[in-house]
């Protein structure tokens, strides 16, 4: 029986089925929502960022419990060290990453595709459609503790917010899961000899999981002109947009449905394109696309022209299909801008940290310096002149601290605690020369308000130099401290804590 609910419902209701114990996650769109759902239904819990929780997920395994890890595209960056090296250090009980991609970044600082983890840390990733996304929960703990490694589970923004089909499959165990603990056998192998073994056993068997998985679907054309010259192969939520197309122009291009992506079903993948040629449907880069390069002249895709580099729609899509029969076309590769996506960027009208903005920038203009800023509520100043690089959560202070001179770090209380306190404390045991202007609204704006801890105590173990004012302190007022402040050698701290009038905050 087949029954139509919210994704995130059917993730939730996979998760009870598969005893998870430990549901660790850090927020930031598009899994805020599937976090929040979790934690008020599954006991998950957040996490101060990406690391820990991958490291948390990583004990309970090896004790014979159940994790999930539920984390945004670049928090897969943060997580990569152990999750690379746990592939050949091998785990216990089943761990499932949730990396939850954003294509068309609509609230990103890239469009990065998560399906790239699966070829450098070699695990397996599985890449659901409202479809098959029950079942890819269950598959992905059977695969986990079949060849001891982390699976990733790719999903989207569109994914999440669409409806599921729920159906029950008897042939998927749903009884209480055997418990595995973590072999300490491969204590008995170095380094070297892991990753020998690594590839002598486990990845073979990778790959053959990838080539009979279920979660592959092949629809043959019927009837359709030109079956035997084009073919489609797709993934993910793309898988969604093709059959919703096909649906409404009726059966006529054979169609594979991909869902174990990596290692990928290169034999099943060859055998179902023949001599035709075929159209990779796929978001966000071209993954697929590229691993079939090698193996046939006759790829159609984003190299070919025929699709955007990105997220996709279905006039994309369309588009794709009807000059299937060109070897090559000119598509427009005009970047969009801020204007013609229709919105801008910039700070909340009451945010109570505008009269700091105000003087950095009188301050920038005098000095003719350069604002290292965070991936925080800061960067919506970047427009406006405030903020002039911001690369990743956390990482204002090591910006500033390549900079020549004193210079200027403004990170948020989120970001600070994320990971900017390793550059806080390589800056004050190097002698360097960094004021920092902490933003402490107490809460994670641009995710939805989560608590965040005082950092107070640590930054004043970490620093002598710090001053602590707080949203009433005037531009002027503020302009003269950080002119002093850049006067002084040495790490500079400026506390100023406000409260964020869009955030519901926690006591």
């Amino acid at each position: 029986m087949t029954t139509t609910t919210p994704c995130i419902d059917v993730i939730a209701s996979a998760i009870r089925e598969c005893r998870i114990k430990r549901i660790t996650c850090v927020p930031g769109y598009p899994i805020t929502e599937l976090a929040e759902h979790l934690i008020s239904e599954a006991d998950a819990e957040w996490c101060i960022n990406e690391k820990v929780a991958m490291e948390i997920a990583l004990g309970a395994s090896a004790c014979g419990s159940r994790s999930m890890v539920i984390v945004k595209h670049v928090g897969m960056n943060i997580l990569a060290d152990p999750l690379v090296t746990a592939s050949t250090h091998t785990t216990g009980a089943g761990i499932v990453v949730i990396a939850g991609d954003d294509p068309m970044a609509a609230a990103s600082q890239n469009e990065q595709d998560s399906r790239y983890w699966g070829l450098l840390a070699e695990v397996p990733v599985l890449d659901p459609n409202p479809e098959n996304l029950h079942d890819t929960i269950f598959e992905a703990y059977r695969i986990s503790e079949t060849v001891r490694t982390p699976v990733i589970v790719r999903v989207t923004g569109k994914l999440l917010q669409s409806e599921c089909a729920c159906t029950a499959r008897e042939d998927l165990e749903r009884n209480k899961p055997e418990v595995h603990l973590f072999d300490r056998s491969i204590w008995e192998y170095s380094m070297h000899g892991r990753y020998q073994l690594f590839h002598r056993d486990t990845y073979p068997m990778m790959e053959n999981l990838s080539e009979t998985s279920h979660l592959n679907r092949c629809t043959e054309g019927e009837g359709g002109e030109g079956d035997t010259e084009a073919c489609i192969i797709s993934s993910g939520y793309a898988s969604t947009l093709i059959e919703s197309i096909m649906r409404r122009n009726g059966p006529g291009i054979p169609h594979l449905s991909l869902s174990f992506v990596s290692p990928l079903p290169v034999k099943r993948i060859l055998d179902f394109i023949g001599d035709r040629r075929v159209l990779i449907v796929e978001e966000t880069a071209p993954v697929i696309e590229f691993q079939l390069q090698p193996q046939s002249h006759k790829i159609l895709g984003r190299r070919s022209g025929h699709l955007p580099y990105g997220g996709l729609n279905e006039e994309n899509i369309l588009f794709a299909i009807e000059k299937i029969d060109n070897d090559e076309i000119a598509l427009d590769t005009t970047p969009e801008t801020l204007e013609s996506r229709g919105f801008t960027r910039s700070i909340c009208d009451d945010c109570p940290f505008i009269p700091v903005y105000e003087a950095i920038r009188s301050v920038k203009k005098e000095k003719a310096i350069l604002i290292a800023g965070d991936m925080g509520c800061s960067i919506r100043t970047a427009p406006a002149g405030v903020v002039d690089l911001a690369y990743s959560l956390g990482g204002a202070i090591g910006i500033a601290s390549g900079m020549p001179g004193k210079s200027i770090a403004v990170i948020g209380d989120y970001g600070l605690v994320h990971s900017g306190l390793q550059a806080l404390i390589d800056a004050k045991s190097k002698g360097r020369d960094v004021l920092v202007i902490v933003l402490q609204n107490r809460v994670s704006a641009m995710t939805g308000g989560q608590e965040v801890l005082d950092p107070g105590e640590v930054i004043r173990a970490c620093c002598s130099d710090v001053t602590i004012i707080d949203e009433t302190a005037g531009k002027h007022a503020i302009e003269r401290l950080i002119m002093e402040k850049l006067g002084a050698r040495g790490v500079s701290v400026i506390v100023v804590s406000g409260a964020c009038r869009r955030c519901v905050h926690l006591d």
